[in-house]
């Protein structure tokens, strides 16, 4: 029974993200994405790389409703850059296996 409990926990916690396992970090290119770890002997590559999603370039569409000098609607898309450059210092958090979490920049 014992057994059991500390499966289903297992499974419960797998890639569960924890605050306090937040790493330091140095945006080495962007936006083929490439970061050094503090302390890690070699760099991570955009493959072993989750990004917050507010952190990555973005694309809205959107409609404007024009009321002069004739009334009109235009359609068009706002591209949001990312607030990422190389040599940004960023907060990352392991995940499963050798992946990391970018949370975001350093201020």
């Amino acid at each position: 029974m014992m057994g059991e409990a500390m499966k289903l926990l297992k499974q419960k916690v797998a890639g569960h993200i924890d605050a306090r396992d937040t790493e330091r970090a140095t945006l080495l290119s962007w936006p083929a994405a490439k970061i050094e770890v503090d302390g890690d002997p070699y760099p991570y590559e955009s493959g072993s790389l989750v990004f917050a999603d507010y952190l990555q370039e973005r694309e809205i569409e959107v409609t404007f409703d024009v009321a002069e000098p004739e009334p009109a609607i235009l359609k068009g898309k706002l591209l949001i850059p990312s607030p990422l450059e190389v040599g940004d210092r960023l907060l990352v958090s392991r995940m499963t296996g050798q992946r990391y979490y970018v949370l975001g920049k350093e201020r």
